[in-house]
């Protein structure tokens, strides 16, 4: 029997935490790699791109569409170390798309600013390989989700 989500977390088993989130299909068909090394800073790395990560009609820089999935699964990793409270979710999501995210990689660092109740307010940044920042993310990840409240 395999050891769930909760259970790693509550263990503070983020290496544990962390394969499982890489074993994830959408996580793999991003070519995404997360790091929990810091789960208060947790990072996602996309080495690789693909021809399917780029966007526009043959343009050479990483789609939007990508550049906020990675967004939005980084940041939401901000709410792990709240997890035994119950489920957690990116409510609220704003980017601003500054620069273009060359086709050579990048990564995506995250951190929370503040919370206030069972809202947690994070901030993520994109860089390029050379540590250039990119992208600029602000989020609301909710706490604290238990039962019927999770589908909303």
């Amino acid at each position: 029997m395999s050891t769930s989500m909760g259970e790693l977390v509550r263990e503070g088993n983020w290496q544990g935490v962390e394969a499982l989130f890489n074993e994830m299909e959408f996580v793999r068909r991003l070519g995404l790699v997360v790091d929990l090394s810091d789960p208060e800073k947790p990072r996602g790395d996309v080495r690789t791109i693909e021809s399917y990560h780029l966007g526009g009609i043959g343009q050479d820089f990483v789609n939007g569409a990508v550049t906020s999935g990675v967004i939005d699964i980084v940041l939401g990793l901000t709410g792990l170390p709240f997890a035994e409270m119950g489920y957690f979710a990116t409510r609220n999501l704003q980017i601003d798309l500054t620069l273009p995210v060359e086709k050579d990689g990048f990564y995506v660092t995250a951190r929370a600013t503040s919370r206030i109740g069972k809202n947690l307010f994070a901030e993520a940044t994109v860089f390029n390989p050379n540590g250039e920042p990119r992208v600029h993310a602000t989020g609301v990840v909710r706490i604290g989700i238990r039962g019927a409240q999770a589908a909303t």
